[in-house]
């Protein structure tokens, strides 16, 4: 089985109703959830139709955030939580496995106040199939 870039993920956390950030994204995500985990409200999103790898789409979601009018901006701001999480599956081959996300990116998921996660998933006896 061989390392790859699976998806990556936009999770977001909020004591306030999410709903509005939601509805602006519309049809340019796919919700993987919305509602109340723990007592926050929580909404995670994946690009529809994926990418090949993490820094394409993580600068996707950066423009959707960039372009929420500033009453849902506000919404934004205020969550708790931002998180870009970036999916990969391991493997045994290559031997090495490299995926960039460049420093103008870096940037951007700064500045609308996000971080990055890296979450590497093990390879299964059903993705060897």
């Amino acid at each position: 089985m061989e390392v790859q870039y699976l998806n990556t993920d936009l999770e977001i956390e909020s004591k306030t109703d999410l709903s509005k950030i939601v509805e602006e994204f519309g049809e340019d995500v796919f919700v993987l959830h919305h509602g109340e985990i723990s007592g926050y409200q929580h909404a995670s999103f994946e690009i529809p139709g994926g990418s090949t790898d993490a820094d394409a789409t993580i600068n996707s979601f950066c423009l959707l955030v960039e372009s929420l009018p500033s009453e849902v901006r506000e919404i934004w701001d205020k969550c708790c939580s931002r998180v870009f999480d970036v999916g990969y599956e391991s493997g045994t081959s290559p031997q090495n496995f490299r995926s960039e996300i460049r420093a103008s990116t870096i940037r951007r998921v700064a500045n609308i106040g996000a971080s990055v996660a890296i979450t590497i998933y093990p390879e299964t006896q059903e993705s060897v199939r």
